[in-house]
């Protein structure tokens, strides 16, 4: 499954809600500005291995998680 960045928006939004925190919140924990997570959750522009990486151990959820990957399909 390629990637799609809706499909990582959507899961960011969840995580954060799942996580009860701000956009703010999160930009903080990851060193990125709360517009550049709007930016995200609303699939706009890309986003770097680094924060990626930071968003999905801030989540506690797997990059494939984040962004949407069935795992299963890797097999």
């Amino acid at each position: 499954m390629p990637y799609d960045k809706n499909v990582l928006a959507a899961n960011l939004r969840a995580f954060r809600a799942r996580a009860r925190m701000k956009q703010s919140e999160v930009a903080a924990a990851v060193g990125v500005t709360a517009n550049t997570i709007m930016n995200y959750e609303n699939g706009e522009g890309g986003i770097g291995y680094e924060t990626a990486w930071a968003l999905a151990d801030l989540f506690g959820v797997t990059l494939g998680e984040l962004g949407g990957r069935d795992e299963s399909e890797t097999e």
